[in-house]
């Protein structure tokens, strides 16, 4: 699988960010020049796109227009809009809302290759946890397009079942980008950050409401035209490391025997895999703390000793030591530098 083919967008996911984008004052031909987006590829948001591409358009899109919340905006825009493609099209038409969901994180690769839908029951009695994981490197930028993706997500919910249906709770891993009284006034429940993961949280009542617009025929030929056009295939061994890496690293348990198991291999055969990418298991974790050293030193106020926690580090001397290794400077260099880099761009 190509790098382009693996990080394409094969929905419609920026469908009405042009009206928008310029009723806030925006201008949408200097915006796709500076993140090098042709006009002919964006074609009001439903051309030939690669998620990173439109990860970097709304956070450059909300820093040029001083609107924090542009990706929830977005999202209300969008609602009910079919911004899923193929997919929304078997979602709406199941059973139970918990059957769309599952259908969301069986075909996620309809979506795009680089994401990944998975849930969890594990969290709490009751309720599961519906998570969003984006399989690319260097996305500190994500911020606007995940939480665009949830809201769109919970309201997605509501709309199927007839409001019976919502997120409980939503954690983000980003820190707060916008007022917390607009996190809550869009979602309606409680809204965590620096949380391990990116996800909504449903009662296990939500998952059994029916879809309003369930229809078993109209169901089974969109997902045969899913099955067809979006075949499964099997990810990148590094993208799928990366991903319960980024899970993994602040709850202490990112070793290669963990993450083997939660793949259902044997550490030796992870080991084999990733030898034959041309990568080695620490090189991958390696380079997720990078990413997310970045990202906490530019982007949040956590203190080192928090930034250490949230990477798995047992001290925060071997953080340090590792910043120098990394990147040549201490966490003070590099956060200046960082900061120093973002003034000038912005």
């Amino acid at each position: 699988m190509s790098e382009a083919d693996f990080e394409r967008l094969y929905t419609p996911l920026l469908r009405h960010f042009t009206a928008l984008f310029g009723e806030l004052g925006g201008d949408l031909p200097a915006l796709l020049e500076e993140v090098e987006i042709a006009p002919r590829d964006f074609s009001e948001g439903s051309g030939r796109l690669t998620y990173r591409q439109a990860i970097r358009l709304l956070d450059t899109a909300a820093r040029r227009l001083d609107c924090p919340d542009l990706g929830m905006r977005l999202a209300l825009r969008q609602r009910g809009g079919a911004v899923f493609g193929p997919l929304g099209n078997v979602m709406r038409t199941s059973r139970t809302f918990g059957d769309a969901v599952r259908s969301a994180c069986e075909h996620s690769g309809a979506h795009s290759r680089a994401v990944r839908v998975w849930l969890s029951t594990h969290a709490e009695p009751s309720a599961t946890f519906a998570g969003h994981e984006l399989l690319l490197g260097d996305t500190a930028n994500r911020a606007q397009a995940i939480e665009q993706v949830l809201l769109i997500g919970h309201l997605e919910a509501m709309e199927m079942t007839g409001g019976l249906s919502r997120a409980r709770r939503v954690c983000f891993r980003h820190e707060p980008v916008s007022t917390r009284s607009a996190y809550r006034r869009n979602f309606g429940c409680d809204v965590l950050f620096g949380e391990p993961a990116d996800g909504l949280v449903f009662f296990d009542e939500d998952l059994t409401r029916p879809i309003l617009s369930q229809d078993e025929y109209v169901y089974r030929d969109m997902l045969r035209y899913l099955e067809e056009h979006f075949p499964k295939r099997q990810l990148p061994v590094d993208a799928e490391v990366r991903g319960l890496v980024l899970r993994s690293l602040a709850l202490g348990d990112s070793s290669t025997d963990s993450v083997a198991h939660a793949l259902n291999l044997h550490a030796r055969t992870l080991r084999r895999r990733l030898r034959e990418e041309g990568l080695g298991f620490q090189q991958v974790k390696d380079s997720v703390r990078r990413e997310l050293t970045c990202y906490y030193l530019e982007r949040t106020d956590l203190d080192f000793r928090g930034i250490s926690e949230k990477l798995g580090f047992a001290e925060q001397s071997i953080f340090s030591r590792s910043c120098r290794r990394w990147f040549g400077k201490s966490p003070t260099g590099l956060k200046d530098e960082l900061c120093r880099r973002e003034r000038l761009s912005g």
